[in-house]
């Protein structure tokens, strides 16, 4: 546990919080699972430290847990920002609606400016027209924060029951956002700072989730390397694979801890603080180490380690889009040149 291991970063409401999330077991759809994220209580806004000891416990057990979740907080953020629809948002945080957040378009991923849906008036109400793609959960939402173009400039729209349409064979439902008119409700005009402070808020618990899965993948393969005989031996006995484990091990610590310090940096900020450059450094710390890890696990496993029921084959897979979304590392790597350079 993480609030057992690093009692100095945290409140004493986090403990509890930790353990709830440790016991939770999802199953079934993402419908399902948002469900019992919500009847279990662990969808309620709270302060980054949560996210990260709750996305830490999911992402340990289930990564499709933690996905729910995490799109929940996602579509939940940039409206209680705005301060708008706060019906909708206390649905969704009571795990009764499936809310996703539409950013990402063919044509503009990491270069938000490019997005090419629009939205237009019309009377009283606005309509959007464009295509969102690679938006997780789409397929089983029945609200969107969709970002398009107002007026030539980005703009934060709340869309209820989006059409939308399977995208790709995943873990997880991946889809589409096909919006042909479809009506809107203004969320805030200033959309390019909402969509940036949402993804802000969430980034340093994607380096919780990396450090869930990759503890997980270092579980599995110490218990595996013991009971796995080869040359006479436990695999554990061999110098060459006590020092993998050992280099696993370190890189674990010290994702664990850059996540956890760009944490507390962002609940102890004062406000107009920023905090993107130790965010950037965790996410990229904990991701990429994270990735490490776990390609390691696979290695060590062997043949059984790319087995389609293998437990380290599905976090490996789970692993590869924390490097992407909410940031991609070569993206949040000019964040930390900025800051090293003096760059506004």
């Amino acid at each position: 546990m993480l609030t057992q291991t690093y009692p100095y970063v945290f409140d004493p409401d986090h403990a509890p919080l930790e353990a709830r999330a440790a016991e939770f077991r999802g199953a079934g759809s993402i419908r399902q699972r948002v469900a019992a994220l919500g009847a279990a209580g662990l969808l309620a806004r709270r302060d980054t430290r949560s996210l990260a000891v709750i996305r830490r416990q999911l992402a340990y057990h289930d990564p499709l847990d933690d996905l729910a979740f995490v799109i929940q907080e996602l579509g939940c953020t940039p409206l209680e920002r705005a301060n708008v629809l706060l019906e909708v948002v206390a649905e969704a945080r009571a795990g009764q609606r499936v809310i996703v957040f539409g950013l990402t378009e063919p044509n503009a991923g990491s270069d938000v400016r490019s997005l090419e849906t629009v939205a237009v008036r019309d009377g009283s109400q606005y309509r959007l027209t464009g295509t969102k793609h690679f938006i997780s959960n789409a397929p089983e939402c029945d609200g969107a924060v969709v970002f398009a173009k107002l007026d030539g400039q980005v703009a934060c729209f709340f869309v209820d029951a989006p059409p939308t349409s399977a995208q790709a064979v995943a873990a997880h439902s991946i889809g589409r956002l096909e919006l042909d008119g479809t009506a809107g409700v203004l969320v805030s005009e200033k959309g390019f700072g909402l969509a940036f402070a949402t993804l802000e808020r969430c980034r340093p618990s994607v380096g919780a989730a990396a450090i869930g899965l990759a503890a997980r993948a270092l579980d599995e393969t110490i218990a595996y390397t013991k009971q796995r005989r080869q040359f006479g031996a436990p695999l554990a006995a061999l110098p060459v694979v006590r020092l993998r484990l050992a280099e696993m091990g370190v890189e674990l610590e010290t994702a664990t801890l850059a996540t956890l310090h760009a944490c507390w940096k962002r609940d102890a900020a004062h406000a107009g603080e920023r905090t993107g450059y130790t965010s950037a450094v965790g996410k990229i710390v904990a991701t990429e180490a994270a990735q490490r890890i776990i390609d390691m696990a696979v290695q060590l496993h062997g043949g059984a380690g790319v087995e389609e029921s293998s437990v380290v084959q599905q976090l490996y897979r789970a692993v590869r889009p924390l490097r992407i979304y909410e940031g991609a590392t070569d993206v949040l790597l000019t964040v930390v040149a900025d800051h090293l350079l003096g760059s506004p």
